[in-house]
């Protein structure tokens, strides 16, 4: 156990204690600290519709924390999917777990955020929500058009951000129109300096319960890894443009609750992941439960994505036999 572990784990502590004494919990009669729930705001996405529903047990064994949530991401391939399938809702519905669904604006080549703004495709957006609430899903957390400032999403807002923010009304409004919904919505832009400025896409506080960002241990700025300069990186997605902690006050600005839908080591083969990175789990673990911060969820990515090139961007802190055995020891040190 490294001195950051033990130091995390003080805080932790301290912090589970204050709570207990403020609620009453402790005390129990048996000289016993009930369970105060340390990590109510932990998940993991561990694969699209069953498998991922299948496989989220063993993450929360692994880990040893419970989840309230489950995340799945609609495929882009045709309306039908985005609309919501069988396939993916009713595992979902199944669970117990409050869904948190990342919506693709439109399908692969089918579509356009000029379409999206000027209301064409609100039947769609109609049927989402009737879909969700039609299999026992009607307390959805819906991530529309995420990680829209980086340009790897044919949503990319950049040049384009009042059609985004037009695009994000057109959905919230369609499905919040629909009888017996309980939607709330995530405007999600990615971390980082080095990607489009997120802000002139905001579709106002009405339209958003959420403001969420992803946060993975990866770095394009030369010389960031291997290992002697984690440190450096945690710093940049820390305090740098657009960082976490910008995008903590920005949502405490609008009165907003703070999120990370997706978050996760990186092992690349291009070397621009942070690999077996304990240090980055560490601090993003006392980040997450630190004073001022406590997000509404915060979902590991513990799937491997394969790459244009071939290769993987692994992910999987869970995995056995362990990919990251070093993070993974102090993920389970500070959570379990």
């Amino acid at each position: 156990m490294t001195a950051l572990v033990r130091s995390v784990l003080a805080v932790l502590l301290s912090a589970a204690v204050a709570v207990a004494v403020a609620a009453g919990a402790i005390g129990s009669g048996d000289g016993r600290l009930q369970q105060v729930g340390k990590w109510p705001f932990l998940g993991a996405y561990t694969g699209a519709g069953q498998v991922g529903v299948d496989r989220l047990p063993g993450w929360e064994a692994w880990a040893g924390v419970p989840s309230r949530f489950g995340a799945d991401f609609a495929p882009a391939d045709s309306w039908s999917l985005i609309e919501g399938g069988d396939w993916q809702l009713r595992p979902w519905a199944d669970s117990g777990r409050r869904l948190i669904f990342s919506v693709p604006l439109f399908p692969k080549g089918q579509g356009s955020l000029a379409g999206c703004a000027a209301g064409d495709y609100d039947g769609h957006w109609s049927r989402l929500g009737r879909n969700l609430v039609e299999y026992r899903l009607a307390h959805t957390i819906v991530r529309p058009g995420w990680e829209f400032n980086g340009d790897w999403y044919p949503w990319a807002s950049a040049g384009r951000e009042a059609q985004f923010a037009a695009c994000f009304r057109h959905v919230v409004d369609a499905m919040r129109a629909v009888a017996g919904q309980r939607f709330e919505f995530v405007w999600n832009p990615v971390l980082g300096s080095a990607y489009a400025a997120a802000e002139p896409a905001y579709p106002g506080d009405a339209y958003v319960d959420y403001v969420g960002v992803d946060v993975y241990d990866m770095s394009w700025t030369p010389g960031t890894y291997p290992q002697a300069a984690h440190e450096a990186v945690w710093g940049t997605t820390l305090e740098g443009g657009q960082g976490l902690r910008h995008w903590l006050e920005f949502a405490t600005a609008h009165g907003k609750r703070f999120a990370v839908p997706e978050w996760g080591l990186s092992r690349r083969a291009d070397g621009h992941g942070g690999g077996d990175n304990p240090y980055f789990v560490e601090r993003m673990l006392s980040f997450l439960a630190g004073p001022g911060v406590r997000p509404a969820f915060a979902m590991y990515f513990d799937v491997a994505v394969p790459l244009d090139d071939g290769s993987v961007n692994q992910h999987r802190i869970s995995a056995q036999p362990p990919v990251f055995p070093q993070a993974a020891a102090s993920f389970r040190a500070i959570v379990g």
